[in-house]
């Protein structure tokens, strides 16, 4: 979860800025050095900007201009500093860098242009990936787009075209199957024969990454809704993995971008589904608390599903058991997110662990009631 959006995109998860950016004019020095020995000829990097509070990596935005040439907006991604507190375990750029190409070269769906996969850390300290600029807005995180905006100023037939064209993403993504393409860059054997095992023994590997030693009952607790209302596995697809309308850049409504592959895996297409509805529900969730109306009738999980079949032909199964899947994962990153902040002096350790899922009660409220029997 990070930004990398050319219109100052928003970060994920978090709501305070990070502390350990680096100095926007180091990085221009650096990436100036990169390209005049990567690029032949006069090259010149300008208008370097570091916009959002991305967690899990820094986004970079310039400009490159390769002699005469027209400037070229471009965005850089660079990998977590070592010592930078991490959200996840390994940050794998040569993956993310796969899934855009092979999503560019099998669809029309809009991922990023990979210019550079650039692994040598002796220009920024960490290996780099740089791609094309696109020019579009995501609905913001932070604040969140429920609390007012473009999106929430727009009209109802503006939204339903926004909401129908993020479901139309999906809906090609899912075109890419392990039977027409090598995904086996995205399999993870070692957590489970299935791909639905896989993704289950990849959270529970994560968490006890993240957790650091301190239990958090309800994360606990929602592994065992899991395991206990497990529903039928449908086919493989190729899961986006952080499936929501804040990675989609979007003018005139319509999606012109589609960002942020790390989370990327193989798995039933309701993973992806589910987790673009819970992303909304969470954001409207925060507004309910704030007293605030939000956007009660968009992105509703019914409405998405039912575009989705209308799009594809498939019928979405199970999805609140997928919900919860999604709320979990997201979990176990607000869990992490939250313990950087308290190592970076920014908040306080509660004394009840489960006050760092930051939805605690949404999360309570979903398992207090059993998955719909729809497989």
């Amino acid at each position: 979860m990070s930004d990398e959006t050319t219109a100052g995109g928003a970060s994920g998860i978090d709501d305070f800025t990070t502390p350990w950016r680096r100095d926007v004019g180091e990085l221009a020095s650096a990436l100036a050095k990169w390209a005049a020995q990567t690029m032949p000829g006069a090259v010149t990097v300008s208008d370097v900007a570091a916009p959002g509070n991305g967690m899990s990596s820094e986004t970079v935005l310039f400009t490159l201009r390769e002699g005469d040439g027209p400037p070229q907006p471009c965005v850089a991604r660079l990998a977590p500093l070592p010592e930078v507190y991490p959200v996840f375990q390994t940050y794998d750029l040569d993956l993310q860098a796969r899934c855009m190409r092979l999503v560019r070269e099998r669809t029309d769906v809009p991922a990023p242009e990979v210019r550079w996969l650039e692994p040598d850390v002796r220009w920024l300290g960490v290996p780099f990936l740089v791609m094309a600029g696109i020019d579009g807005e995501a609905p913001p995180d932070v604040p969140p787009y429920v609390f007012g905006g473009w999106l929430a100023d727009a009209t109802p037939e503006q939204r339903e075209c926004l909401q129908r064209d993020a479901v139309s993403v999906l809906a090609r993504v899912h075109t890419i199957t392990p039977r027409n393409a090598d995904l086996s860059f995205l399999a993870h054997p070692e957590h489970g024969a299935s791909p639905l095992d896989q993704q289950l023994g990849h959270e529970r590997a994560y968490y006890e990454w993240a957790r650091e030693g301190i239990r958090y009952p309800l994360i606990e607790r929602t592994f065992g809704w899991l395991d206990e209302h497990r529903p039928v596995e449908g086919d493989a697809v190729l899961d986006w993995g952080d499936a929501r309308i804040g990675n989609i850049l979007f003018r005139d409504f319509r999606a012109v971008g589609v960002l942020d592959w790390e989370m990327a895996t193989v798995g039933p297409r309701e993973v992806d589904l589910a987790w673009m509805a819970f992303l909304h529900r969470f954001f409207q969730d925060i507004a309910a608390r704030y007293g605030l109306p939000g956007m009660p009738d968009f992105m509703r999980r019914d409405d998405l599903a039912s575009t989705y079949e209308s799009l594809t032909g498939h019928t979405p199964r199970s999805l609140d058991w997928y919900e919860v899947f999604a709320a979990l994962r997201f979990a176990i990153v607000s869990v992490r997110t939250s313990t950087r902040g308290i190592a970076y002096g920014l908040a306080e350790q509660p004394d009840d662990p489960d006050d760092l899922v930051m939805f605690r009660p949404l999360l309570e409220e979903m398992l207090a009631r059993p998955p719909s029997t729809d497989s």
